[in-house]
């Protein structure tokens, strides 16, 4: 029985066929699962997710939606995003930690020119 359009199983076969990576002969990626998943045959678990967004050098956040359209529909993935808070990209999640890491202790809240300074440094730089 085939688990849904098998996007997901299209996905990860670009990725690994993109990936310079060499997988383990342990790995998650040489199993007889993987497999089955990439046929669209059985769903990727939730909690292996991480660890192939991880082997494969993609958005791991990208990844669990992918995956979790396996188990809900788009309305309930919806939900859980709003109970959730909003997601963010890993570029998103290095500029908060630089943003945390610079500071000392709690953040307060940006003032007009800390927004002005960090709208300039996220502005793509234009070659001249």
């Amino acid at each position: 029985m085939r688990i849904g359009e098998n996007e997901i199983g299209a996905f990860l076969a670009e990725r690994l066929s993109e990936t310079a990576n060499v997988v383990g002969e342990g790995s998650f990626l040489n199993s007889k699962i993987f497999e089955v998943i990439l046929r669209g045959d059985a769903r990727l678990p939730l909690d292996r997710v991480e660890e192939v967004a991880l082997t494969l050098g993609c958005d791991a956040r990208q990844l669990f939606r992918l995956a979790m359209r396996q188990f809900y529909d788009e309305e309930s993935i919806c939900l859980f995003e709003r109970m959730l808070g909003t997601p963010i990209t890993n570029e998103e999640q290095k500029w908060l930690n630089v943003i945390r890491s610079a500071a000392e202790g709690p953040v307060s809240e940006p003032s007009a020119t800390a927004k002005r300074l960090v709208r300039a440094l996220a502005k793509p730089q234009v070659a001249a």
